[in-house]
């Protein structure tokens, strides 16, 4: 029980930022995401109390920015547990029980069009994100949910906290998913909205293609395949094949704007 209102049901999944559990919201009668937040390395605050502090407010200061995003395309927050300086919160979100678009894609491919579609919502929710000051930082299909009607929900949002402590990330761990990182990110560089676009398009270019186009055996092969190898063109993604060559390039500076990815998937 936490809070002494969310009970615990069953774990849903979970991450370099913590687990997801299915939970019954004993206020309201109704199920609930909830987020146990918890850094890669659990030690940290005893090695590092003060990296953990940190951590810890970077966390809530993200979930309350997303939970002043209102857009259907972004995960809900209802609630936010904080137990404290000693103890890291929980994050109470909506529970969105389509399952989620890797689901989907290990079942096969997707049409052209039915990517275009999931790509708008997903660039809806990126444009709405950016806005408040959230980059995504973890754009896969892991992270993208899906409702009941197929429309995606993208979640997951606060790996931004932990990229942002630079001694969180002198353990040599790799803070979000190599093969859908952008190269700058990669690079150690801070990225931007553009590379949170690269990410989608790599998404979409998987969505399509049915395979990773720069993933290899383990993941520091990948990390040179990303920084290096060129991304081979696609043949199955029809009137998305202009979208993937153009937002697919090493140089953040040449990748469309928003506004461009918008008109091209629509």
């Amino acid at each position: 029980m936490i809070d002494d209102r969310f009970k615990l049901l069953e774990r849903l999944g979970g991450g370099g930022m913590g687990l997801v559990w299915r939970a019954r919201d004993l206020a309201l009668h109704r199920d609930v995401a909830l987020k146990e937040v918890r850094p890669p390395d659990p030690a940290l605050a005893e090695y590092d109390p003060e990296a953990a502090r940190l951590l810890r407010a970077r966390v809530l200061r993200e979930a309350r920015a997303l939970a002043r995003v209102d857009h259907p395309n972004v995960v809900t927050i209802h609630h936010i547990v904080d137990g404290g300086d000693d103890a890291y919160p929980w994050i109470v979100m909506e529970l969105v029980t389509g399952g989620s678009l890797q689901g989907r894609l290990d079942q096969g491919p997707m049409t052209p069009p039915e990517a275009a579609r999931l790509g708008s919502g997903i660039l809806a929710a990126l444009r709405a994100t950016h806005a408040v000051g959230i980059e995504h930082r973890d754009v896969k299909p892991a992270n993208v949910l899906l409702r009941k009607d197929g429309r995606p929900v993208l979640t997951d949002f606060g790996i931004a906290a932990i990229r942002e402590s630079t001694s969180l990330t002198a353990t040599g761990s790799i803070i979000g998913s190599p093969d859908y990182m952008a190269p700058e990110r990669v690079r150690g560089r801070a990225g931007g909205p553009a590379a949170d676009f690269w990410s989608l398009g790599m998404l979409l270019y998987v969505a399509v293609e049915g395979y990773h186009p720069l993933r290899r055996e383990n993941t520091l092969a990948t990390l040179a395949a990303v920084l290096n190898d060129e991304v081979p063109p696609p043949h199955r993604a029809g009137v998305l094949t202009e979208l993937l060559r153009l937002v697919l390039v090493r140089d953040p500076g040449a990748r469309p704007d928003v506004g461009t990815l918008e008109r091209m998937l629509t």
